[in-house]
Protein backbone atom coordinates (compact mmCIF):
# COMPACT_ATOMS: atom_id res chain seq x y z
CA UNK A 1 0.00 0.00 0.00
CA UNK A 2 1.84 3.44 -1.70
CA UNK A 3 1.52 6.96 -1.82
CA UNK A 4 3.32 8.63 -5.12
CA UNK A 5 7.04 9.22 -4.55
CA UNK A 6 8.35 12.43 -4.88
CA UNK A 7 12.04 11.93 -3.94
CA UNK A 8 14.71 11.20 -6.85
CA UNK A 9 17.16 10.47 -4.13
CA UNK A 10 17.12 6.33 -4.15
CA UNK A 11 17.85 5.14 -0.38
CA UNK A 12 19.94 2.33 -0.22
CA UNK A 13 17.11 0.19 0.61
CA UNK A 14 14.90 1.01 -1.99
CA UNK A 15 18.65 0.30 -4.79
CA UNK A 16 18.61 -3.14 -2.80
CA UNK A 17 15.02 -3.73 -3.73
CA UNK A 18 15.90 -3.16 -7.38
CA UNK A 19 18.73 -5.18 -7.81
CA UNK A 20 16.54 -8.07 -6.26
CA UNK A 21 14.02 -7.16 -8.53
CA UNK A 22 16.21 -7.70 -11.35
CA UNK A 23 17.47 -10.94 -10.61
CA UNK A 24 14.10 -12.07 -10.23
CA UNK A 25 13.72 -11.45 -14.11
CA UNK A 26 15.89 -14.26 -14.31
CA UNK A 27 13.54 -16.87 -12.99
CA UNK A 28 10.22 -18.30 -15.14
CA UNK A 29 7.18 -16.41 -14.64
CA UNK A 30 5.44 -19.47 -13.35
CA UNK A 31 7.95 -19.81 -10.57
CA UNK A 32 7.66 -16.33 -9.42
CA UNK A 33 4.13 -16.47 -9.15
CA UNK A 34 4.14 -19.58 -7.57
CA UNK A 35 6.18 -18.29 -4.73
CA UNK A 36 3.97 -15.14 -4.67
CA UNK A 37 1.34 -17.15 -3.92
CA UNK A 38 2.52 -19.26 -1.22
CA UNK A 39 4.45 -16.28 0.68
CA UNK A 40 0.83 -14.63 0.47
CA UNK A 41 -0.98 -17.38 1.88
CA UNK A 42 1.62 -17.54 4.54
CA UNK A 43 0.97 -13.97 5.28
CA UNK A 44 -2.92 -14.39 5.36
CA UNK A 45 -2.01 -17.57 7.56
CA UNK A 46 -0.77 -15.30 10.05
CA UNK A 47 -3.19 -12.66 9.91
CA UNK A 48 -6.17 -15.15 10.69
CA UNK A 49 -4.11 -16.34 13.26
CA UNK A 50 -3.87 -12.62 14.79
CA UNK A 51 -7.49 -12.02 14.32
CA UNK A 52 -8.36 -15.13 16.21
CA UNK A 53 -6.12 -15.00 19.02
CA UNK A 54 -6.14 -11.38 19.65
CA UNK A 55 -8.35 -8.84 20.85
CA UNK A 56 -8.50 -6.27 18.10
CA UNK A 57 -10.49 -3.02 18.47
CA UNK A 58 -11.70 -0.88 15.67
CA UNK A 59 -12.52 2.80 16.79
CA UNK A 60 -14.23 5.29 14.82
CA UNK A 61 -14.83 2.31 12.15
CA UNK A 62 -18.10 3.92 10.69
CA UNK A 63 -15.88 6.96 10.07
CA UNK A 64 -14.86 4.80 6.64
CA UNK A 65 -18.17 5.02 4.88
CA UNK A 66 -18.17 5.68 0.98
CA UNK A 67 -16.73 8.69 -0.60
CA UNK A 68 -13.81 8.95 1.50
CA UNK A 69 -10.03 9.38 1.52
CA UNK A 70 -8.25 7.19 3.78
CA UNK A 71 -4.48 8.16 4.88
CA UNK A 72 -1.98 6.19 7.08
CA UNK A 73 1.38 5.72 7.69
CA UNK A 74 3.87 3.10 5.82
CA UNK A 75 4.80 1.40 8.74
CA UNK A 76 1.32 0.11 9.41
CA UNK A 77 0.95 -1.13 6.08
CA UNK A 78 0.65 -4.40 6.96
CA UNK A 79 -1.31 -3.87 9.91
CA UNK A 80 -4.03 -2.57 7.39
CA UNK A 81 -5.18 -5.92 6.42
CA UNK A 82 -6.51 -6.60 9.56
CA UNK A 83 -8.96 -3.72 8.72
CA UNK A 84 -9.33 -4.49 5.06
CA UNK A 85 -10.32 -7.69 7.00
CA UNK A 86 -13.02 -6.21 8.99
CA UNK A 87 -14.62 -3.83 6.24
CA UNK A 88 -14.87 -6.79 3.86
CA UNK A 89 -17.29 -8.33 6.58
CA UNK A 90 -19.47 -4.82 6.05
CA UNK A 91 -18.99 -5.14 2.44
CA UNK A 92 -16.86 -2.46 2.31
CA UNK A 93 -14.31 -2.08 -0.58
CA UNK A 94 -11.83 0.36 -0.53
CA UNK A 95 -9.18 1.21 -3.64
CA UNK A 96 -6.00 0.89 -2.38
CA UNK A 97 -2.46 2.49 -4.28
CA UNK A 98 -0.24 -0.29 -4.73
CA UNK A 99 3.27 0.57 -5.96
CA UNK A 100 4.39 -0.79 -9.29
CA UNK A 101 7.61 -2.56 -8.14
CA UNK A 102 7.98 -6.47 -7.38
CA UNK A 103 6.90 -6.50 -3.58
CA UNK A 104 3.97 -4.25 -5.11
CA UNK A 105 2.74 -7.64 -6.47
CA UNK A 106 2.57 -9.30 -2.86
CA UNK A 107 0.64 -6.63 -1.69
CA UNK A 108 -1.85 -6.50 -4.26
CA UNK A 109 -2.82 -9.85 -4.46
CA UNK A 110 -3.62 -9.49 -0.53
CA UNK A 111 -5.83 -6.49 -0.68
CA UNK A 112 -7.58 -8.19 -3.49
CA UNK A 113 -8.15 -11.26 -1.05
CA UNK A 114 -9.74 -9.07 1.48
CA UNK A 115 -11.63 -7.03 -0.46
CA UNK A 116 -10.24 -4.28 -1.90
CA UNK A 117 -9.24 -3.32 -4.84
CA UNK A 118 -5.37 -2.04 -5.63
CA UNK A 119 -4.63 0.42 -8.26
CA UNK A 120 -0.86 -0.56 -9.63
CA UNK A 121 1.37 2.75 -9.13
CA UNK A 122 3.37 2.90 -12.81
CA UNK A 123 6.87 4.22 -13.17
CA UNK A 124 8.41 6.89 -15.74
CA UNK A 125 6.76 8.16 -18.07
CA UNK A 126 3.48 6.63 -17.56
CA UNK A 127 3.10 8.61 -14.33
CA UNK A 128 1.66 11.47 -15.66
CA UNK A 129 -1.11 9.32 -17.35
CA UNK A 130 -1.64 7.01 -14.07
CA UNK A 131 -2.03 10.75 -12.22
CA UNK A 132 -4.30 11.98 -14.61
CA UNK A 133 -6.46 9.00 -14.30
CA UNK A 134 -6.22 8.69 -10.98
CA UNK A 135 -7.83 12.41 -10.71
CA UNK A 136 -10.69 11.19 -12.31
CA UNK A 137 -11.24 7.45 -10.32
CA UNK A 138 -11.08 9.49 -7.14
CA UNK A 139 -13.76 11.49 -8.14
CA UNK A 140 -15.95 8.54 -8.59
CA UNK A 141 -19.21 8.82 -6.47
CA UNK A 142 -19.09 5.96 -3.86
CA UNK A 143 -15.11 5.29 -4.26
CA UNK A 144 -13.33 5.23 -1.17
CA UNK A 145 -9.08 5.60 -1.62
CA UNK A 146 -6.38 4.77 0.71
CA UNK A 147 -2.60 5.52 0.71
CA UNK A 148 0.48 5.68 2.55
CA UNK A 149 0.98 9.24 3.46
CA UNK A 150 4.92 8.61 3.39
CA UNK A 151 5.38 5.87 0.95
CA UNK A 152 6.93 4.70 -0.53
CA UNK A 153 10.51 4.80 0.49
CA UNK A 154 9.62 7.71 2.72
CA UNK A 155 11.21 9.93 4.54
CA UNK A 156 9.47 8.47 8.18
CA UNK A 157 5.62 10.08 8.66
CA UNK A 158 6.39 12.72 6.01
CA UNK A 159 3.41 12.75 4.29
CA UNK A 160 3.46 13.87 0.62
CA UNK A 161 0.69 15.85 -1.20
CA UNK A 162 -1.18 13.36 -3.26
CA UNK A 163 -3.99 12.05 -1.42
CA UNK A 164 -4.40 15.52 -0.01
CA UNK A 165 -4.87 16.44 -3.59
CA UNK A 166 -7.09 13.76 -4.55
CA UNK A 167 -9.66 14.57 -1.34
CA UNK A 168 -9.94 18.07 -2.66
CA UNK A 169 -10.16 18.04 -5.79
CA UNK A 170 -12.71 15.16 -5.45
CA UNK A 171 -14.09 17.44 -2.65
CA UNK A 172 -14.17 13.82 -0.18
CA UNK A 173 -13.29 13.69 3.43
CA UNK A 174 -10.42 12.37 4.88
CA UNK A 175 -9.94 9.94 7.79
CA UNK A 176 -6.87 9.06 9.36
CA UNK A 177 -5.80 5.41 10.23
CA UNK A 178 -3.33 4.72 12.55
CA UNK A 179 -2.32 1.61 14.72
CA UNK A 180 -1.57 1.53 18.66
CA UNK A 181 2.83 0.72 19.17
CA UNK A 182 2.00 -1.81 21.91
CA UNK A 183 1.44 -5.67 20.94
CA UNK A 184 3.34 -5.30 17.85
CA UNK A 185 7.49 -6.32 16.45
CA UNK A 186 8.99 -3.16 15.46
CA UNK A 187 11.63 -3.71 12.67
CA UNK A 188 13.46 -0.42 14.08
CA UNK A 189 16.80 -0.38 11.11
CA UNK A 190 13.91 0.20 8.27
CA UNK A 191 13.22 3.54 7.66
CA UNK A 192 9.61 3.13 8.11
CA UNK A 193 9.97 1.60 11.14
CA UNK A 194 7.56 -1.35 9.97
CA UNK A 195 5.44 -2.86 12.36
CA UNK A 196 3.72 -6.54 12.37
CA UNK A 197 1.28 -7.31 14.73
CA UNK A 198 1.62 -10.13 17.67
CA UNK A 199 -0.84 -12.41 18.31
CA UNK A 200 -2.19 -13.16 21.74
CA UNK A 201 -2.79 -9.46 22.57
CA UNK A 202 -4.92 -6.57 22.59
CA UNK A 203 -4.45 -4.16 19.44
CA UNK A 204 -6.09 -0.82 18.79
CA UNK A 205 -6.75 0.52 14.90
CA UNK A 206 -7.60 4.72 15.49
CA UNK A 207 -9.64 5.97 12.67
CA UNK A 208 -10.30 9.56 12.87
CA UNK A 209 -12.12 11.87 10.72
CA UNK A 210 -10.24 14.63 9.64
CA UNK A 211 -12.98 16.28 7.46
CA UNK A 212 -12.65 18.41 3.78
CA UNK A 213 -9.08 19.54 2.46
CA UNK A 214 -9.12 23.24 1.31
CA UNK A 215 -7.25 24.52 -1.32
CA UNK A 216 -5.57 26.62 1.28
CA UNK A 217 -4.34 23.24 3.29
CA UNK A 218 -2.17 22.58 0.04
CA UNK A 219 -0.89 25.75 -0.39
CA UNK A 220 0.30 25.76 3.67
CA UNK A 221 0.74 21.99 3.43
CA UNK A 222 3.20 21.57 6.31
CA UNK A 223 1.50 23.75 8.95
CA UNK A 224 -2.16 22.14 7.71
CA UNK A 225 -0.45 18.66 8.07
CA UNK A 226 1.31 19.54 11.15
CA UNK A 227 -1.46 21.21 12.44
CA UNK A 228 -3.90 17.73 11.70
CA UNK A 229 -1.77 15.29 12.80
CA UNK A 230 0.63 17.00 15.24
CA UNK A 231 3.40 15.03 17.18
CA UNK A 232 2.32 12.74 14.11
CA UNK A 233 4.52 13.62 11.76
CA UNK A 234 8.14 14.29 11.22
CA UNK A 235 8.94 16.87 8.99
CA UNK A 236 12.71 17.85 10.33
CA UNK A 237 13.39 13.82 9.72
Amino acid sequence: MIAVETEFNLTKERKKGMHLDGIAKYFPMWMRRGTQHVVVAMYRFYIGIVAHTSKIEFQGIEHIDTNRMLGFWHEDSFCMQLLLRELKKFQKKVHVIVTSERRGDYIAEMVSHYGGAPMRLPDGLKMRSFLKDLKEDSKQSGLTLAAAMDGPNGPYRKPKRLLFMLAQEAEKAMVYVRFQKKGMFIFKKRWDKYRIPLPFTKLTCQIDYIGDILKEDLKNFTQSATRIFGDDVCFNE
